[in-house]
């Protein structure tokens, strides 16, 4: 604690806050003497108190990194902003003498030492020079390129950069270098100019037209690249000191050279690109052979430095640094670092040969080298000896060297700049893999993922040994998993991902294998799958990217390949799938051009079609399960597939299109073969040989074998004779191509039960199309969609609610602790539990969010699930008619044949995603046929009709589509929408040689890569269907592009680009851009203007949207509440471990702390529910990679599990270990997790011990800014024991069914007993007086308690000024009347009638009268009941209240929207309460709006940035526009920032409560009308001057 002579001051100092001083060193002595330094920093600032009680802990080694020292130092202030930039340069000062890895750190994390402004924008902040290197350790910079502005530079060249600078940024600029801090944007970008007029003047026009004689080169850094910012204020600069920020970043800036060039075809003379660069110059001269070292320099580089010049003030540091720290969300560090330079042309030469992508514009053109034989790739300097010594032990550990020098300057520093250096790691690792292969692999392969995680990079020697050491002793359970992974058919394969600036190669990941990867591929060796990514792991794109950098980059790479020591990696194929997220595989093509081979073995493929033909030999790389199950020859055949009708383009329909059928007793062996046990799924989807699709089950196969035996028939096994005996029938429309005969059937999936929800598409249909079709429609879709959130939601609030709905969320996540064994019978409510309440709130933030953007709402499983899609085969079904029978309970994953069942009989809505279009979702009517009962889980379509369903539903078919099957009556429509023409036009037959296919696959693939996405063109038809109708001629444009781009994979026709302008039709109708201009709110797009969407998808994400600002505001306040420490958790004695439990959490706490900093993790509840928001790591690749199981998730599960599991192992090593003090779970599956290991019989001083640690960590939390309270349920088994004892000793009550509904009703009682005199005045006069009302003194007088409920609910409503309109008391205490008595309910939330109608008041002492509180719940129960109902949409949306009814006597009704604010802030404290598990007087009676000026009990949060539009002729105004929010809103602080690249945009930055920032985004909302006959363009034109005319009128 922090000592004071002078108490009469603390009054006015701040809170104490606390900064961590960080000693990457165990040196005691130094440890010491900072002790001693950093109390002396006060000396010489006064407005500085810094705590004489240092505590130090020394930090063990965390994810095999060194271990560290840390202290942490109490610190309090009068004034932050002048005191916190002088404590961190007197810190710096005095520990100036610490170098090197010595160095230490100062780390602020606190938000008190920051300015809680939002400032939008620090811009044109001069810079010196700009460093690209790597941090060698806390006190030392390695920079391996520099561009600096010199010293000595002379006025002419000087004025000529600024005048450069000026013209191609478009404004005025004064200094040669400088950067803006675009913190409303979260990026900085760093601008400066190259004087390389000479290569402008070689490209001027024949007229010799003036150009700028110069290039301005950008440097983009968005703030969601940075993992670390230190800054060093005191580098010597001449005579005075100057600041440096070294920023650590996730992937490198984006690289931009801006210019003028001549481009008279769009009739323009001179226009200012800017083209994405992979480097810029050092100096102005650049030279040509300079190029690829500043490439390698730049982008191998992880820190980016800025070096400010003298003008960087004090002031300015703070501002910036508050900012970054609010805007990026990471600690603040201060060191004193030493620079110094080091050219990677004198790295020494690699011991493996590693070639990446060739980006040289020579490479990337075709017709340049039509010979493989005479291209000669850039090679690398590689040490010969070295070289061979690793290719004669194997490729693996050739490609894990190289891997690990994949990662960039992090390990060539370490191992490159001295041959030393190099040969002692690299002898280590021969010498351990001579001893053990297979470990030392195990062991790089950690490494190099360990690389990837941590900030702070160890010693590469020391951190391999760590690991080395750490996984010794699971060596057989490594082989056993290994096998076991094998077995069920995963295989182990090498990835690279290429982007425009770097390859990294990425160790060996777990996959279900394929056909290519199981025949050619068997050592591992062969293939490497391939990821072309940008640089921020995004897919490339054209708008982003451009088109030099797509096709030197995925074309220069598909046709030279990459080189990995003597393995030469070349272009094989890809899967659809994978062509989809821009991956490929390559393959070692050898010495005898083996990829060519592979391809010849694969299969026969029509060459005449390349899309096609890309699309045939992806079906050999579909992952899927090789089945042991052998298919003979003579025991499958093909029958003719169902065509009928023709589409537009004059091709038949083909009704089987994709689907066959298999047998009764073959498909009985798959199933036992996937180990389904009794389940036999009713459809297959598999590959085969050439030939993909589904396989149904078809009893007839097995009648006529059975048939053809009983009479004696046999096939002859001719090609046109098997007919008897047959396991499967295919179909022409399944062959793909001729492949290989084979007896493997490979399955990719099987039907189940699934589950079905709708998405913002489906959505946007069924609200628009039932418009379309009329109002009843209409509204019956709209509120039935409406409950069906109702629904979801409550599903949330019960699990913070109710105790047993608690303990089944909490089962779901992450197993480190059994909350089962933490049961209400032992005395547990873990809804009221701080600890596991955060994990469940960390769930409800988590699924708010996703629901925010994506509005996925959950369909009843009784009313619709997702299906395969399968064809009639009996031709019993008739056109409009399906067959649909389901298992009725959804969690049998694989039911048995004996499985409750349910055949549809109705009217059933069907749609395919993605759904774009209004004839994409259909009504059928199901009906019930004998002859396929057989079918369950799947959807049996006809083979009648003019035109297949499948091929009206967005143009699917049955070759493994998946169909959402919703028999809601509900949600119907009246009729089908006409479907759209999904015809595909035919590619024309190209007559291409055997050389020049591959050619032709390299660059299809480059134009698929060069494509708008198809979630761009999806996202685009919302939009604009949102704003001109789903039917408007420029979504039907927008769609046939969609569907283009969907079909384009096989057709090779791509859509053309999304219009970006406003266009005319030959009909002279005016045609908006298919880009959107405006976007609606759902999209949460908040760089770009938004409006308000009035349609069904705005409606639901405003909802949505508001109870997740409940749970914002919720969240900033929970921050300052209490932790209370549960009494029946003392154990006596415990004081003896309290020292012991104090150190330990210390530990425990920085281990925690360090996870969750290096991934970005803002909550231990978000860390330990595996609901995590954000995630910042390293290679973000992982996350967008659908194909890899191993995401980052899955990462920090494990690495958090070895924390915790260390720590508990560690807890039971005194009381003889782990092992020996627990037993296995028998209630587990699988026994032998050794996380589900319990005690079941705790020694006392294992009671003592665990008492302590749950003490000692509850009682810091109550103080400790940063709450980490998972510590104390390390041993919960022994916490559980310790319980269940207290209990009973103490006769406690542990039958609590819901403790927040008892909680409720005892703060019910309380605040009526606190205020008993107005308590009596009110309900006196809602009983008594002339207002009085005999219906209220009736039932008050009958039920004891009610008459509490009225008086808190009158004081909520007065607080809330919910009575200033038409709104009263009286209307308030009646509708709980009529909800208890079930008159007025609600859909989808669980009534609950407390109440009967009573005509008469009871005498006092009559058995008529009734105790609330006698109820199971209580009063509180009743309470939140009706708040529950309050805060429903069946509430909000109710036509009328009459209050006559039920005999209530009140002549008085309330009207629709009366009652709108009541539901409003009904809502809020509903979910104010359940999130809080608290009800009180601040979380109840919080006004409805507080002065932002006053309010000390709402919290101050910043609003993230976003856009409006104000018209640029009025840009005079905008000072005058901000007062007038600032008054109206109530907002802290607000700022308009116009963009100078976006004509009448602005930023809008604002600081303050919740509701004030409500107010500030509704008067800035625009609101259009839908479907106005008003002119496109002028409804356009109307939305940019809204704004501007609300902000007028306000006063």
């Amino acid at each position: 604690m922090i000592q004071y002579e002078r108490t009469s001051e603390i009054k006015k100092w701040a809170e104490p806050l606390h900064v961590n001083v960080i000693l990457l060193s165990e040196n005691v002595e130094l440890v010491a003497l900072l002790k001693n330094i950093i109390p002396k920093i006060e000396t010489f600032e006064k407005n500085l108190r810094i705590g004489r009680d240092i505590i130090e802990h020394r930090i063990e080694i965390h994810d095999y990194g060194s271990p560290w020292i840390e202290l942490r130092v109490d610190v309090m202030s009068s004034c932050w902003k002048r005191t916190f930039p002088k404590m961190a340069s007197m810190f710096q000062t005095l520990t100036s003498e610490f170098s090197g890895k010595h160095a230490p750190i100062l780390q602020a994390t606190e938000r008190g030492f920051f300015m809680d402004d939002c400032l939008s924008a620090e811009l044109q902040v001069d810079i010196h020079s700009i460093h690209h290197g790597n941090l060698l350790d806390p006190g030392t910079f390695c920079s391996h390129f520099t561009r600096e502005i010199p010293e000595r530079i002379n006025r002419t060249k000087l004025k000529e950069c600024i005048e450069v600078l000026s013209k191609l940024s478009s404004h005025d600029v004064h200094t040669p270098m400088y950067v803006d801090f675009e913190h409303d944007r979260n990026i900085f970008t760093v601008r400066f100019a190259v004087l390389d007029g000479y290569r402008n003047r070689e490209m001027c026009n024949a007229n010799n037209e003036k150009l700028v004689e110069g290039s301005m080169f950008t440097l983009k850094v968005r703030y969601t690249s940075l993992r670390r910012i230190l800054v060093d204020t005191k580098v010597r600069h001449y005579e005075t000191y100057v600041t440096r920020i070294y920023f650590h970043l996730n992937y490198p800036p984006e690289i931009r050279r801006f210019r003028q060039k001549v481009n008279s075809s769009r009739g323009i003379k001179v226009e200012i690109i800017g083209d994405r660069f992979r480097y810029y110059p050092e100096t102005d001269h650049e030279k040509k052979d300079a190029i690829n070292s500043a490439i390698m320099a730049i982008n191998d580089s992880p820190v980016f430095c800025l070096q400010f010049t003298e003008t960087m003030d004090d002031d300015l540091l703070y501002r910036l640094l508050s900012r970054l720290r609010a805007r990026v969300g990471l600690p603040i560090e201060f060191a004193n670092v030493q620079l110094s330079y080091f050219s990677v042309d004198n790295y020494v030469a690699l011991p493996v040969r590693i070639i990446g992508c060739d980006y040289r514009r020579c490479a990337k053109t075709e017709e340049n080298l039509q010979d493989n034989q005479l291209y000669q790739p850039v090679e690398p300097k590689v040490d010969k000896t070295w070289s061979e010594k690793f290719h004669s032990l194997s490729f693996g550990l050739e490609y894990l060297i190289a891997a690990l020098l994949s990662r960039g300057a992090v390990v060539k520093d370490q191992l490159l700049r001295t041959v030393e250096s190099r040969d002692y790691f690299l002898t280590h690792i021969i010498k351990s893999y001579e001893q053990d292969e297979a470990m030392t692999l195990e062991v790089l392969e950690r490494l190099i993922n360990m690389i990837d995680e941590m900030k702070n990079i160890p010693p590469l020697i020391n951190a391999f040994n760590s690991i080395y050491n750490s996984i010794f002793g699971k060596k057989e359970l490594l082989a056993e998993i290994h096998e076991k992974s094998a077995d069920e058919g995963f295989q182990r394969v090498r990835k690279a991902i290429i982007t425009p600036t770097r390859m990294l190669l990425v160790v060996p990941e777990l996959l279900m294998g394929n056909r290519v990867l199981r025949e050619f591929d068997e050592s591992g060796d062969g293939a490497l799958r391939i990821q072309f990514r940008d640089d921020d792991g995004t897919h490339l794109r054209r708008n982003n990217a451009g088109v030099y950098i797509i096709e030197t980059t995925v074309h220069n790479c598909l046709r030279y390949g990459i080189y990995i020591s003597n393995c030469h990696f070349v272009y094989l194929a890809s899967s659809n799938s994978q062509m989809r997220d821009n991956g490929c595989y390559f393959f070692n093509d050898g010495n005898d051009g083996k990829v060519k081979k592979i391809r010849a073995k694969l299969g026969k493929f029509d060459c005449t079609n390349i899309p096609k033909l890309m699309s045939r030999m992806g079906q050999c790389f579909t992952q899927s399960k090789e089945s042991d199950v052998i298919l003979r020859r003579k025991k499958y055949n093909k029958t003719y597939d169902i065509i009928g009708g023709k589409d537009s383009c004059g091709e038949p329909f083909v009704f089987s299109d994709g689907v066959g059928k298999l047998s009764e007793d073959f498909a009985e062996q798959i199933a036992k073969d996937l180990g389904l046990v009794r389940c036999v799924p009713s459809c297959f989807q598999f590959r085969h040989r050439g030939l993909k699709g589904v396989l149904s089950v078809d009893p007839a196969l097995r009648q006529r074998r059975l048939w053809a035996e009983r009479n004696g028939l046999e096939d002859r096994h001719g090609k046109t004779d098997k007919v008897n005996d047959l396991d499967v029938l295919f179909r022409p429309s399944q062959d793909k191509f001729h492949a290989p005969r084979k007896e493997i059937i490979e399955i990719v999936k099987y039907s189940s039960p699934t589950p079905v929800c709708l998405n913002r598409p489906l959505i946007n249909i069924l609200d628009q199309v039932s418009d379309i079709q009329g109002f009843d429609v209409h509204s019956r879709v709209v509120h039935r969609i409406h409950s069906l959130l109702d629904r979801q939601l409550l599903h949330l609030s019960d699990s913070l609610m109710s105790e047993s709905r608690c303990r089944e969320r909490l089962a779901e996540f992450p197993r480190r602790i059994n909350v089962q064994y933490l049961s209400v019978a032992r005395g547990f409510t873990l809804t009221q539990e701080p600890f596991f309440h955060s994990l469940l709130i960390a769930s409800v933030r988590f699924t708010l969010q996703k629901q925010l953007s994506k509005e996925q709402i959950q369909i009843p499983a009784n009313l619709g699930r997702s299906m395969f899609g399968i064809l009639d085969e009996t031709g019993l079904l008739q056109y409009g008619q399906i067959f649909v029978q389901f298992t009725n309970n959804i969690s049998l994953k694989t039911p048995s044949k004996a499985a409750a069942k349910t055949i549809l009989k109705g009217r059933v809505l069907m749609t395919k995603n993605p759904s774009i279009v209004a004839g994409d979702v259909r009504v059928f009517e199901a009906v019930d046929l004998p002859e396929l009962r057989h079918l369950v889980d799947v959807v049996v379509f006809p083979q009648h009709g003019p035109r297949p369903h499948t091929d009206e539903m967005a143009g699917s078919d049955l070759d493994g589509d998946e169909y959402s099957v919703i028999w809601d009556d509900q949600m119907l429509f009246d009729h089908n929408e006409e479907p759209m023409d999904f015809s595909k036009l035919a590619r024309p037959p190209e007559d291409l040689g055997e050389d020049d296919v591959v050619r032709e696959m390299r660059r299809f693939y480059v134009e698929y890569v060069k494509q708008d996405s198809i979630g761009a063109i999806a996202n685009a038809f919302l939009v604009n269907s949102d704003i001109f109708g789903i039917t408007s001629d420029v979504c039907i444009s927008i769609a046939e592009k969609h569907s283009q781009s969907v079909d384009f994979p096989k057709t090779g026709r791509p859509p053309k680009p999304l219009l970006k302008d406003w266009g005319t039709r030959e009909d002279g109708k005016i045609m908006p851009p298919e880009r959107p201009e405006h976007w609606p709110d759902f999209m949460c797009k908040n760089h770009e203007p938004s409006y308000v969407s009035t349609r069904l998808v705005g409606q639901l994400f405003r909802r949505i949207r508001l109870v997740h600002d409940v749970l914002t505001i919720t969240s900033a306040s929970e921050e300052h509440s209490q932790v209370t420490v549960d009494f029946l958790l003392e154990y006596n004695g415990w004081e003896s471990y309290e020292e012991n439990a104090k150190s330990n959490l210390l530990v425990y706490s920085a281990h925690i702390k360090a996870l969750m900093d290096n991934y970005g993790i803002q909550d231990e509840g978000q860390l330990f529910s595996g609901c995590i928001s954000k995630i910042r790591n390293r290679i973000s690749d992982r996350d967008t990679d659908d194909m890899s199981q191993f995401n980052t998730n899955f990462i920090i599960e494990q690495k958090l599990t070895n924390i915790f599991m260390s720590f508990r192992h560690s807890f039971f090593k005194e009381f003889g270990g782990f092992m020996s003090c627990t037993q296995p779970d028998d209630d587990f599956h699988n026994k032998d997790m050794i996380e589900r290991r319990y005690c079941k019989c705790p020694t006392v001083e294992m009671k003592k011990k665990a008492s302590a640690y749950y003490i000692v960590c509850y009682r810091r939390a109550v103080n400790a800014s940063e709450r980490l309270l998972s510590f104390a349920w390390i041993a919960w088994d022994v916490l559980a024991e310790i319980k269940k004892e207290n209990c009973i000793l103490t006769s406690q009550n542990i039958l609590t069914v819901d403790p927040l509904y008892e909680h409720v009703s005892n703060v019910v009682t309380c605040f009526c007993d606190n205020n008993k005199e107005d308590y009596d005045e009110t309900i006196g006069h809602l009983t008594e007086g002339a207002s009085g009302l005999h219906a209220i003194k009736r039932y008050c007088r009958k039920y004891k308690g009610l008459d509490k409920l009225f008086y808190v609910l009158c004081k909520w409503g007065e607080h809330q000024q919910l009575f200033e309109g038409r709104l009263k008391r009286e209307h308030l205490c009646l509708l709980l009347i009529q909800y208890g008595l079930g008159y007025i309910s609600g859909e989808n939330i669980r009534n609950y009638v407390f109440l009967e109608q009573t005509d008469e008041i009871p005498m006092e002492n009559s058995d008529e009268i009734h105790d609330l509180n006698n109820l199971i719940g209580g009063v509180g129960k009743c309470f939140l009941r009706f708040l529950q109902y309050l805060s429903s949409r069946s509430f909000e949306t109710m036509k009328i209240f009459n209050f006559m009814q039920p005999n209530l006597g009140y002549h008085s009704v309330l009207m629709r929207g009366q009652w709108f604010d009541l539901h409003q802030v009904a809502v809020k404290t509903f979910y104010r309460i359940v999130l809080t598990s608290r009800f009180d007087e601040l979380s109840v009676f919080q006004r409805k709006q507080i002065s932002a000026r006053n309010s000390s009990l709402q919290s101050f949060i910043e609003a993230e940035p976003f856009t409006i539009e104000l018209p640029e002729d009025l840009r005079s105004h905008d000072e005058n526009l901000k007062n007038k929010m600032i008054r109206y809103s109530g907002v802290h602080h607000l700022y308009l920032r116009r963009l100078p690249d976006r004509k009448n945009r602005v930023m809008v930055s604002a600081f303050g409560t919740l509701e004030s920032l409500h107010r500030l985004r509704d008067v800035l909302a625009v609101k259009p009308t839908s479907n106005m006959q008003a002119d496109n363009k002028l409804r356009s034109d109307m939305m940019l001057r809204l704004v501007y005319e609300r902000i007028q009128e306000l006063p």
